[in-house]
């Protein structure tokens, strides 16, 4: 006889509705334990449930809801901006804005360690106007 507290049918709908193990545990009310994750992931393989959709760990860094930035480009895209400017040439790159190379001599070669120094260049040298037409 099963001791488990949910459904197949239970599972494959958090499975279906959730973006992590771990959002599918709190849907099924188990708590979020080392054995639970384990039964939990050996039950989505056996039932064959598709859980590509999974984003892993760290999924929502950076994120308020799901997929949505805390603050929205067009935000931070303004003259007297004080967001990052690591953080957003990062975000140009994801979002697909800029391209991972120097504009001025494309250069784009990645180090030993596997990151790429590219810094971003304000034009006129005022660190706090991140519009777009001012960075490179």
């Amino acid at each position: 006889m099963s001791r488990r507290s949910w459904t197949n049918e239970e599972l494959e709908l958090a499975v279906n509705t959730s973006t992590s193990v771990r959002q599918v545990l709190k849907k099924l009310r188990l708590r979020e334990a080392g054995g639970n994750y384990e039964q939990v992931r050996r039950y989505i393989d056996e039932l064959k449930i598709d859980s590509s959709h999974f984003r892993g760990k760290g999924w929502s860094r950076g994120l308020r809801g799901i997929g949505v930035y805390r603050i929205p480009l067009k935000e931070v895209l303004v003259k007297n901006s004080t967001f990052q400017s690591h953080k957003l040439k990062n975000r140009l790159f994801k979002e697909g804005i800029k391209e991972k190379w120097c504009e001025l001599c494309k250069w784009a070669e990645i180090s030993a360690d596997g990151r790429q120094p590219l810094e971003l260049d304000h034009i006129n040298g005022d660190r706090h106007d991140n519009r777009l037409a001012n960075l490179r």
